[in-house]
């Protein structure tokens, strides 16, 4: 079997998955593994992982990385994208929640809650990559206020108070999204 990093043989014949992770994690400077391909099979370093996978069935096992800094950039560009849906997402949860549309808003809601749970886990993953302490500061600060405000929502979903929390999406929620616009717009400009 033969381990590649992008185009580059590293290793032959090393056979324990941890060997290999270990290996290519020695090779690699600045970069993170993006994707796996056993043969010709594209995989998550993910599933590589978690998996049992018989190593001694496969040719080939190439790891596809990428520079730290693209990654976070390629990943900012998207949530720059995303974000606005988000916004526009709580704007319909809060207008149907005020006209007694409940289901129909907190379907609407679970989802736009869902995505921002995806990009608050972006935002913590390229927080732990960055050395920059002011940005991590004001990050923390961010999510933070907006942990409490999502609490708040949350609990007048419990008691049922929809025109409470539709206020509370229209305006306290939808101003957080726009302040988590404004800081991916500043790592974006730093990166």
């Amino acid at each position: 079997m033969e381990i590649y990093i992008n185009e580059n043989v590293i290793a032959e014949a090393v056979t324990d998955k941890n060997d290999i992770l270990k290996l290519v994690e020695s090779k690699l400077e600045n970069e993170i593994v993006d994707t796996i391909h056993l043969d010709e099979v594209e995989v998550s370093l993910e599933y590589f992982q978690e998996n049992e996978l018989d190593l001694e069935r496969i040719d080939k096992i190439k790891f596809e990385s990428k520079k730290v800094e693209q990654l976070i950039t390629e990943t900012l560009k998207e949530a720059e994208d995303y974000l606005p849906k988000l916004k526009n997402a709580l704007n319909n949860s809060a207008e149907l929640f005020k006209n007694g549309k409940e289901a129909d808003a907190s379907d609407l809601l679970d989802k736009t809650l869902e995505g921002i749970q995806w990009y608050l886990e972006v935002i913590n993953g390229i927080m732990s990559l960055i050395d920059n302490e002011e940005l991590k500061d004001k990050s923390n600060k961010i999510l933070s206020d907006f942990t409490q405000a999502l609490n708040r929502a949350m609990v007048s979903l419990q008691n049922e108070n929809y025109d409470y929390l539709g206020d509370l999406l229209e305006v306290e929620m939808v101003e957080y999204i726009d302040k988590l616009s404004d800081f991916n717009q500043e790592l974006l400009e730093e990166y």
